[in-house]
């Protein structure tokens, strides 16, 4: 009759470890899951740059849109095999250009 206990302790023993490690891993896999998601959104917000707010800054001017240019120095021959030029953020309503 001792044994018997001492049996089914162990086995409820043995079976709340197990699940006990059961959700300490699934825990796991949604930290770490979470954390490289937070990694890819810093790595996307850091990789190149957002447009401006341009709403208030064309005096008036409507619409008054974020455009994005090449700043090209006029040295350059228009040679596309630059791999990389730089590009600047303005603010533009018609024919007109501002600082955003």
């Amino acid at each position: 009759m001792d044994s018997s206990r001492n049996y089914k302790r162990c086995s409820f023993g043995a079976a709340l470890f197990v699940v006990n490690i059961f959700f300490s891993l699934i825990s796991l896999h949604y930290n770490i899951s979470g954390a490289h998601g937070h990694q890819q959104r810093m790595k996307q917000s850091v990789f190149g740059s957002e447009p401006p707010v341009c709403a208030t800054k064309c005096l008036n001017c409507k619409p008054c849109l974020p455009y994005l240019f090449d700043i090209r120095g006029a040295h350059d021959d228009d040679d596309d095999s630059e791999p990389y030029y730089p590009v600047k953020w303005i603010c533009r309503c018609r024919d007109r250009v501002f600082e955003p």
